[in-house]
């Protein structure tokens, strides 16, 4: 009998010890394996040897894997395929040609430098650098070039400059959250940030109903131009009537891309585009409903426009639980939802 038991025990060491070692083993594998195409992928944009805030290694289903990596504030995504060639590389979101890549800031001599990009900067405003506050300078990465990004205050007033890194060409700036340079990518041509203010203030004179308001009403506080989600938007803020307006406009086509409003007095307040639609409070019975909850607090309720579509946002907290809906003003059917713990 004790004979068996040994031999059942050894048997069992056994096992585990084979299952820990093939663990060890596959753990191994994969740390060389992304070892390896972190490697590739600093090659491949001119980081090589560099200090890495983070790198981190994921498989697509494709069999390639997408290397993320972000050095000085620079992110890095870069595609590899099993036989370690290089699909495709994102800075800063921005896709560039892998056969092409810019010189990166970590082995190029040519840059004018930072103490040079904030000269341009001061010059361009006319002052000095001891009449500025607030000096900061960044090296970024926008439109396919490396940038120094230089922000600083005279006064109340902000300003805001990219200047390409190499030449020295004043490729964007900004006064107080208005863009008035701004330089689109080779092939590219933008609408312009008055001709974007335009489209949003005439499109919310449409829905106002008020045949004494114009474009001259509007109280623009932001106008700038962006890149987000890989397209580049006019974000443009403005007062018109008794409604805050926030409007995302694509700044190559001019088509109108999001549309939020806050400072309705009524539920009744929608687009007068003759369309039925249900009330606020029809809007928060359905959301009430569809989580199963009587009891409630902090409910908000308010209008917007997602992507061309009136809809509620209804939010609310219940049971230690935050909910939030997006529901179509016209139909009442629920968009978009989320739940999650109220921490």
């Amino acid at each position: 009998m004790k004979k068996r038991i040994y031999l059942s025990v050894l048997i069992a060491v056994l096992i585990c010890v084979a299952v820990v070692f093939t663990a060890c083993t596959d753990n191994a594998d994969e740390t060389k394996r992304n070892e390896t195409f972190k490697n590739i992928a600093l090659m491949s944009v001119g980081a090589t040897g560099q200090e890495v805030d983070y790198a981190t290694v994921s498989e697509h289903r494709n069999g390639s894997f997408v290397v993320e990596i972000e050095i000085n504030g620079i992110k890095y995504d870069v595609t590899i395929n099993e036989d370690h060639t290089v699909a495709s590389i994102k800075i800063n979101d921005h896709i560039v040609d892998a056969n092409n890549v810019p010189q990166s800031p970590f082995e190029s001599t040519s840059y004018i430098g930072q103490q040079r990009a904030t000269e341009i900067a001061l010059a361009t405003v006319g002052v000095n650098q001891s009449q500025v506050t607030m000096l900061e300078i960044e090296f970024d990465f926008d439109d396919g070039k490396y940038m120094y990004e230089v922000e600083f205050n005279v006064g109340a007033v902000e300003y805001e400059f990219d200047i390409d890194a190499t030449t020295g060409e004043i490729h964007k700036q900004e006064i107080d959250d208005k863009t008035v340079v701004e330089k689109a990518p080779e092939g590219v041509a933008f609408k312009g940030v008055d001709v974007a203010t335009s489209i949003a203030v005439e499109n919310a004179i449409l829905g106002e109903n008020n045949d004494d308001l114009t474009s001259q009403n509007a109280i623009v506080s932001k106008a700038k131009l962006e890149f987000e989600k890989g397209a580049y938007v006019y974000e443009i803020e403005f007062v018109l009537g008794n409604k805050e307006y926030e409007y995302e406009i694509n700044a190559v086509t001019g088509a109108i891309i999001k549309v939020e409003w806050e400072g309705l007095e009524s539920s009744t307040q929608k687009p007068n585009d003759g369309t039925q639609y249900i009330t606020q409070d029809e809007a928060v019975r359905i959301a009430l409903a569809t989580a199963g909850v009587e009891t409630y607090t902090e409910l908000e309720a308010k209008l917007d426009v997602e992507h061309g579509v009136v809809v509620y946002e209804v939010e609310f907290k219940s049971n230690g639980m935050e909910y939030e809906y997006e529901i179509d003003a016209k139909t009442g059917a629920i968009l978009d939802y989320e739940i999650e713990i109220d921490d």
